[in-house]
């Protein structure tokens, strides 16, 4: 990836506090760090530290308190500057597979045949080209979550925002959509900032893992991975994979102690 070195994104001092009946509630505090061009960011940290706030920020779905979120790099055609993928896929039930896909390009007002041309070529990366006129219901979760995938690539971003995309899935499906991730990510060469509370997945996913305090969240070790790629599973039995793993979690452990 030659364009590597090249910094995409940029996030300085990010502070954001929500009013309550008792004050400011602070849930980010001097969240500092950046983000290249085509690389994979992964950010774990304790429940309610902020991970998901800072995904918002940076999609501008929040405004923070303080702080300046900067993109160095400008935007080509129809290209948006962030996509984002939940937990919760998110689908319209009264829409087919197809149309799910293309909603983002129909929101730019690009015609039926047209979202077509860019839509096909992506449902057939995530294996749903036998499905395209199916409805949600009648897919899987897993099947649901590649839909949602491959919307969130078919606008092009940027940066792609992932928050927990694959927590409520099986052990197995989950293991499988890591892999097309990856495959998919390799294609169409995206930055990602990928929210996770499994260890695991974080080091197989990512170039560099950035840990987070308890709330108020910020970052406090930035860990870059030391495997190659591409990567297979068996990347997990090798003796640095548990060696970082060990690491984040007495991190994160000792984070978790301090709301107890």
């Amino acid at each position: 990836m030659s364009s590597m070195n090249l910094t995409t994104l940029e996030c300085q001092y990010l502070y954001k506090a929500y009013p309550t009946r008792n004050g400011l509630v602070s849930a980010l505090e001097n969240v500092t760090f950046s983000v290249k061009d085509q690389e994979f960011v992964c950010i774990v940290g304790p429940s309610g530290c902020g991970k998901t706030t800072l995904l918002k920020l940076i999609a501008g779905l929040l405004e923070p308190t303080s702080g300046q979120i900067t993109f160095h790099s400008g935007l080509s055609g129809n290209q948006q500057r962030t996509a984002l993928v939940f937990q919760e896929h998110g689908l319209f039930p009264w829409m087919t597979v197809l149309d799910n896909v293309g909603f983002g390009l129909e929101t730019k007002g690009i015609s039926r045949k047209e979202r077509q041309g860019h839509v096909l070529p992506v449902i057939e990366k995530v294996g749903l080209t036998s499905f395209i006129n199916n409805y949600p219901h009648e897919l899987s979760i897993g099947m649901r979550q590649r839909v949602g995938i491959a919307r969130a690539f078919v606008v092009n971003p940027q940066i792609l925002l992932m928050d927990e995309p694959f927590g409520s899935l099986d052990a197995q499906t989950k293991l499988l959509l890591q892999e097309e991730l990856l495959r998919i990510w390799k294609d169409y060469q995206k930055s990602i900032i990928y929210v996770t509370h499994d260890i695991e997945e974080a080091i197989y996913l990512g170039d560099r893992l950035l840990v987070m305090t308890s709330r108020p969240g910020h970052i406090r070790e930035e860990i870059h991975i030391p495997f190659h790629r591409p990567r297979d599973l068996f990347i997990k039995e090798q003796p640095d994979f548990t060696k970082v793993h060990w690491h984040i979690w007495k991190i994160l452990e000792e984070e978790v102690r301090k709301t107890l």
